[in-house]
Parts: C-alpha cells; sequence; structure tokens
C-alpha cells in the first residue's frame, strides 16, 4: 500500500557510493542457521502471516531497490527483529542501545552483528552504518527507539533516521507490524502467542537538506493511519488520531 502523500522511491536519488560497490550478500553464520528455525517458529507458534506482494531483493521487479537501503518500522514487542528477517530476503544488520544487549548474550550480538548505540553518544555506531550501507548493505532501525507503551500508539521518532537516510541518500523501506499482544517484559513477546502480521507501508527516498523534521512527521503520521494509532504530537504524552487517506 503507497500513500499519495508518501512519494515512493523510484532509484532517482541514490548516489554512485551504492553503484560499483554493492557486495554480494550472506548472511551471518549465525543467522544462517537460525533462520529457519526462527520461520518456523513465528508462523507456527505466533502464525505470523505475510501481506502484500512477495519481497525481492536481487534487483528483479520488485517493490525493493537494490544496494543499500534501511528498514524501519513501528515497534511493538522484542520479536519485531526476528518478524521482519523472517519475511526479509537480505541479511539486516539491526542498530541496538548498548543498555538493551545483556552481556550474557554478547556472543549471540556479536554473531548477529548488532550495531550497538551508546547511550552517551552513537559516532562508533554512525561510522558503522554509514560504512555497511556503502557497501549495499541493510541497516535496521526501529525509530521509536523503544517499544511502544501503552501499544496502539506511534511515539516520537529519534532524529537518526532521518539523518542516517539523508547523509548516507538511502532510500527507507517503511514496514508495519500488528497483532502481537503486549507484554511486561520485551523478550516474553517471544512466548506468548500473537497473529502477528507484517506490511510494506512504502520505499521511500531519503529526506534534502532542512527537509528532515517535515519527512520524519509526514512517514509517522502516514504509519499511525496505516495502523489505525495514535501519533504522539510532544514529549509530554499527547498524542492524537490521524485519519487515514
Amino acid at each position: 500500500m503507497f500513500s499519495p502523500n508518501l512519494p515512493q522511491y523510484n532509484g532517482e536519488t541514490q548516489t554512485d557510493m551504492h553503484d560499483a560497490t554493492i557486495q554480494t550478500e550472506r548472511f551471518p553464520g549465525m543467522v544462517k542457521f537460525l533462520l529457519p528455525i526462527l520461520s518456523f517458529y513465528s508462523r507456527w507458534f505466533h502464525r505470523s502471516h505475510w501481506e502484500g506482494a512477495p519481497l525481492i531483493g536481487d534487483g528483479l521487479t520488485s517493490p525493493l531497490p537494490s544496494g543499500g537501503l534501511i528498514v524501519a518500522s513501528n515497534h511493538v514487542s522484542g520479536f519485531d527483529p526476528v518478524l521482519l528477517q523472517v519475511y526479509f530476503p537480505r541479511p539486516i544488520r539491526w542498530m541496538m542501545e548498548r543498555q538493551m544487549m545483556i552481556p550474557l548474550l554478547n556472543s549471540f550480538w556479536r554473531g548477529l552483528k548488532i550495531i550497538p548505540v551508546e547511550e552517551s553518544g552513537g559516532s562508533a555506531a554512525l561510522r558503522d552504518a554509514f560504512r555497511h550501507l556503502g557497501s549495499g548493505g541493510v541497516i535496521g532501525i526501529f525509530p521509536e527507539g523503544r517499544i511502544a507503551r501503552p501499544q496502539g500508539r506511534i511515539q516520537l521518532f529519534h532524529p537518526g533516521l532521518a539523518m542516517i537516510s539523508r547523509r548516507t541518500k538511502t532510500p527507507v523501506a517503511v514496514f508495519l507490524l500488528d497483532g502481537i499482544p503486549p507484554c511486561g517484559n520485551p523478550f516474553w513477546s517471544f512466548f506468548r502467542r500473537s497473529r502477528a502480521r507484517v506490511r510494506l507501508m512504502a520505499v521511500v527516498p531519503p529526506p534534502t537538506l532542512g527537509e528532515e523534521s517535515a519527512w520524519t512527521l509526514r512517514l509517522r503520521n502516514q504509519m499511525g493511519a496505516a495502523l489505525g494509532a495514535t501519533v504522539d504530537v510532544d514529549g509530554e504524552g499527547h498524542c492524537e488520531q490521524i485519519a487515514s487517506g
């Protein structure tokens, strides 16, 4: 579903950084091993399903462009990265707050090639993200920064999504997740049955210089309308219902 107010990416805004440097992508060993298991688990236990045209990431006729790409979606549970990777045809490197990365699972995070974002600043994380996008890879970002509480709302977006997209001239594939019941602990969502649904809302071009705030607001409003969710309008918890269409 492509909104008339949210332009579809047509491949014209990328620079040469995505042309000659695209690498043949391979899933990391741990992901390659776990993906079939997680795919079966998400479809059987979570009764998850994909809605829309099949996603093809090899340059064939497809809603997804080849080369560097940012994957972004609303954030409803700890299971969200798994759901998106199960249905996405290319390996996604997720950016994740360091404080959310349980030290006991450090080898797991390294195996998944997670890009840790420090609370005090993300210069190292940005360098890694820029480098990966420049080589034609895919970066995953939850622009809300944390799981929506309560569910059924779209929180304020951090400015990093628009900044990374603009600086690297990388399009953003915007996904919608719903059907996952709320859990007190984000990791408990792995073990609570659901009817998870994954949809591609649009592939949008990066913002131009000075357009970042308007681009972000438009993206949030369109996401809220597509999900029938309320959208935060400030940092004080005030929100509004955005009409669809």
